[in-house]
């Protein structure tokens, strides 16, 4: 009985389930903002300053107009994000009035059944390998976006012997 719990929960919550589907449109902002979160350096809506950190989840809306960046506020990879990943989604979710998916994990990109890694710190937009994803570089002010960011602190260990 508490096997069968265990594994209906998991399924619920399993990352995959919150990968975005639909087909989506990234404005020229939104896509400059996914760049900046591959190069770890990025403006934090949430601090109101610029920031260098490790990219653990690059979330979208379905409309492409509000993004979420999650990354580690560490220059190595000190974060556990596991835990965190299903939680920021939903708050952000109800902070934007908007339900988040996720678009990128690190530096791979996950929307619509994709599984592209990308080498570098920049998304090439001519490639045609990405499948339901497109791209829109004209004038983004004509459209209404949102950013918002949260920095997970890394993990210390305070356990150890002299």
């Amino acid at each position: 009985m508490l096997c069968f719990f265990l594994t209906s929960c998991a399924g619920k919550y399993h990352l995959s389930n919150f990968y975005g589907q639909a087909e989506i449109v990234l404005n020229k902002t939104q896509l400059n903002r996914f760049n900046n979160y591959l190069s770890g350096e990025y403006y934090s809506y949430e601090l109101n300053r610029k920031v260098s950190h490790r990219p653990i989840m690059f979330a979208i809306s379905a409309d492409g107009t509000t993004s979420l960046l999650f990354a580690c506020a560490s220059i190595s990879n000190e974060c556990d994000p596991n835990v965190s990943i299903y939680q920021v989604l939903k708050r952000y979710s109800k902070k934007s009035n908007k339900e988040m998916y996720i678009f990128a994990l690190k530096n791979k990109i996950v929307w619509s059944g994709n599984n592209y890694l990308i080498k570098g710190n920049k998304l090439n937009v001519s490639s045609g390998l990405l499948k339901n994803i497109n791209f829109d570089l004209e004038d983004s002010r004509l459209f209404n976006n949102s950013y918002y960011d949260i920095s997970l602190m890394p993990i210390v260990d305070d356990d150890f012997e002299n």
